[in-house]
């Protein structure tokens, strides 16, 4: 690497440093406010950018991450995972139910952009990547957090659909169906039948969570979806 190059490397990986140390000793309060500012900029910037500008942007970032995980060693790419993970735990706990909203926004925009620029091969690799992800975190998981988990993603859901135009469901149904069918194409028979055992084991323990108020609820709503899907696949 060219000597000013890495100069201006260092700087940068310095900066980084000090504003991640900055964060570290926030209070509660300064953290909500710069949650704030960050969401009023985000808010303003893509109420003003083109689609084709924001696609450009995300794919630049994307390609920054990439190359900057790149240098990393395994060892240093696991701490830096586990730290932005504690990092990332802080700030939602500190966010208000505005501020939750709008974060959710903000990823599945970015979300979407990034999978309209993925190739197939792209997609089949990052879904069998996040698929073992997710194996080892479960694996990892405390039996006292696993019921916490599936009860935070059932609100986050929920209050996603709650957002949603009858558009958007539609499509975000067909979508889910692509995926589960293309993930199940690369299953063998045996991990599809532990794949059953354990869906049949997590909405157990979902369902006896339950209230009857909200078993009658998933149960309306389920019946919808059932018969909207039935409607997409016959138009």
């Amino acid at each position: 690497m060219p000597p000013k190059r890495r100069k201006h490397l260092g700087r940068r990986t310095a900066a980084a440093s000090a504003a991640r140390a900055a964060r570290a000793n926030e209070t509660p309060e300064q953290t909500s406010f710069r949650l704030s500012q960050m969401a009023s900029s985000s808010a303003a910037r893509l109420s003003t950018e083109s689609a084709a500008t924001r696609t450009e942007r995300l794919a630049s970032a994307a390609s920054t991450m990439s190359a900057r995980r790149a240098r990393l060693s395994v060892e240093e790419r696991s701490l830096q995972n586990s730290q932005d993970a504690v990092r990332v735990a802080r700030l939602r706990v500190s966010q208000s139910p505005a501020q939750k909203t709008l974060r959710r926004l903000l990823d599945a925009t970015a979300k979407a952009c990034y999978s309209g620029l993925e190739s197939p091969e792209q997609t089949t690799s990052s879904r069998i990547r996040n698929t073992r992800a997710t194996a080892a975190s479960r694996a990892s998981e405390q039996p006292l957090e696993t019921p916490h988990r599936r009860l935070r993603n059932a609100l986050s859901t929920a209050s996603a659909i709650a957002l949603e135009s009858p558009a958007q469901t539609t499509v975000h149904r067909v979508t889910n169906t692509r995926s589960t069918a293309s993930a199940r194409a690369l299953e063998s028979p045996a991990q599809t039948t532990v794949l059953r055992i354990r869906n049949a084991h997590s909405t157990a323990s979902v369902t006896a969570l339950e209230s009857p108020a909200q078993t009658t609820v998933r149960r309306v709503r389920n019946a919808r979806s059932t018969v909207s899907a039935r409607a997409a696949e016959n138009t």
